[in-house]
């Protein structure tokens, strides 16, 4: 997106520098230099440019970025330095990409320039004609148009090239701060989605392997009575893989001791209704994203193995909801059924009442005391844990949508000095005609506004949609992010593109007031 936006930028802003240098073409090819030699020194000039940028894009892209992440990230982790190197693969070919974009348009438009004969390139190319557009048949609302606004509406459609620019120029830069904005929403609501939709116990508290029964079921007992815990639910847990044919994915099993118990523990909820269900006899249920990566839907047979790598095949009854890691549901009665062994609890998930973080902590460890456990994973610790990671993604979206803004100020500040030169005398003229520096402003100004506004509506619809493939791409395979892009991210997006309109605005205000009437409107012949 980036390189799309930065690459018509670049072919506007040499296609205008050639058409500006008319006369200096026309003067060289009177003087007898031929079209090689002219051409050369626009290709250069280009070819330099590209080079030059390409370079420094190079060492921003391959140097600085990488080292900003790699210390965003340290403010987590413990990592080694960070070894840079250039990608030549993926540099050049961008660089050679670029240049042979602009290299061909400005040879094509000093080419298509010296066909003509030197006296017609001495003069100012005459303007574009105006034409009745498509709004002028349409009286009801024609008629109803002032002066300005018809004037308005002519000019837009009079220069169809830069209409076209601007619109998508604003419209990549509104994408890409809205992908922005939906990458850290989307990234974000995973972790409230998984554990406050699907997993909504406290604590996770592992039994040790080699007590006896009568051991957890004293454990369960004295659980029960402790008045800090809600409920409790007594599991089987141990880790699996799940195969379709050759392909295979890691899952972990959980098997509830009865079905009831999950309740208010663990939601298992349809994926594509989101209705609660419960899992049928002699079948499993398995989550989303695992039934993605194995092309699996419900009512298909699929080869299920235990941690012992005993494999059975088994009806998968529904597809559930989940956004970390794989997990398959069975009841005990098919657990036992299907490898022929005795259900034991191993792990048993809590519910708390509202404790805060120090009286969590404090059970927690009081747990663990317990000669039975053989390990406590708080969940509220976690989901703090894993947040925090999360908000590190707060810099990388800041350094993408500050590039994208940056981008739209370049868009439109171009676009605005191209407007402005290619009607210098039309606008000397209006102000020569009485018009004051506040209304040759609006003259110019409400075409800006109304291609910004298209842009910015377009790049929204754009956005929503580049969102949507940046994080099926993102995706790893043990994690499901949610699709979605909040209402404020929208706004912000809307804010900020509209935010370097209006600073390109003001420095196209003072660049109008410096028009000298005189110079503009002297004669070359």
């Amino acid at each position: 997106m980036f390189f799309i936006v930065a690459t018509l930028i670049s072919l506007t802003s040499m296609t205008r520098m050639v058409e500006e240098q008319r006369m200096q073409i026309g003067t060289l090819k009177a003087l007898g230099y031929n079209k090689n030699q002219i051409t050369l020194k626009y290709a250069i000039y280009a070819g330099l440019a590209c080079i030059i940028g390409g370079i420094l894009g190079m060492s921003i892209g391959f140097v600085i970025l990488p080292k900003i992440i790699w210390l965003m990230y340290g403010m987590m982790y413990e990592l080694i330095d960070i070894e840079i190197e250039f990608n030549l693969l993926f540099g050049g070919l961008g660089l050679i990409l670029i240049s042979v974009c602009i290299l061909g348009a400005t040879i094509y438009t000093v080419f298509k320039a010296l066909k003509q004969q030197p006296a017609v390139l001495m003069r100012p190319k005459a303007p574009k004609s105006g034409n009745r557009v498509m709004l002028e048949k349409i009286p009801f609302i024609w008629k109803r148009l002032n002066f300005s606004k018809k004037v308005t509406v002519r000019n837009l459609f009079r220069y169809k090239k830069r209409f076209c620019m601007t619109i998508i120029g604003i419209l990549g830069c509104t994408s890409l701060i809205l992908a922005g904005f939906g990458l850290k929403d989307s990234v974000m609501q995973m972790i409230p989605n998984q554990f406050g939709n699907v997993f909504v116990y406290d604590m996770q508290i592992t039994l040790k392997d080699d007590i006896e029964e009568s051991e957890k079921t004293k454990i369960v007992d004295e659980f029960k009575q402790e008045k800090r815990i809600e409920k409790l639910a007594k599991t089987y847990m141990t880790s699996g893989k799940v195969y379709n044919g050759e392909n295979s994915e890691d899952v972990q099993i959980i098997i509830p001791e009865s079905q009831d118990e999950l309740d208010g523990i663990i939601y298992i909820n349809d994926i594509k209704t989101k209705s609660k269900i419960s899992i049928q006899e002699n079948e499993i249920c398995l989550t989303d994203k695992a039934a993605e990566l194995l092309n699996v839907k419900a009512g298909d047979i699929i080869t299920l193995e235990d941690n012992d790598e005993n494999k059975k095949e088994v009806k998968v009854s529904n597809v559930i909801e989940n956004y970390v890691q794989h997990y398959v549901f069975m009841t005990r009665e098919t657990y036992e059924n299907l490898y022929d062994k005795d259900y034991e609890t191993n792990v048993i998930l809590t519910k708390n009442i509202e404790l805060s973080e120090e009286e969590t902590d404090k059970l927690a460890t009081e747990i663990m005391e317990k000669s039975q456990v053989a390990s406590v994973s708080n969940i509220t610790s976690l989901v703090e844990t894993i947040e925090n990671m999360m908000n590190l993604l707060n810099y990388v979206v800041i350094v993408l949508i500050v590039s994208a803004g940056l981008l739209a100020f370049v868009v439109l500040y171009n676009l605005a000095n191209v407007n402005i030169s290619e009607r210098i005398r039309e606008l000397a003229t209006i102000k020569v005609l009485g018009f004051y520096d506040k209304e040759v402003y609006n003259y110019v100004a409400k075409e800006t506004i109304i291609l910004t506004i298209i842009g910015i509506i377009l790049g929204l619809i754009f956005g929503y949609f580049l969102n949507y493939y940046i994080m099926e791409t993102c995706e790893i395979n043990m994690l499901r992010f949610p699709k979605i892009i909040h209402g404020i991210s929208y706004v912000y997006a809307i804010l900020i593109t509209v935010v370097f309109t209006v600073i390109v605005n003001i420095a196209t205000y003072f660049s109008l007031k410096k028009i000298d009437m005189i110079e503009s409107l002297k004669s070359v012949e």
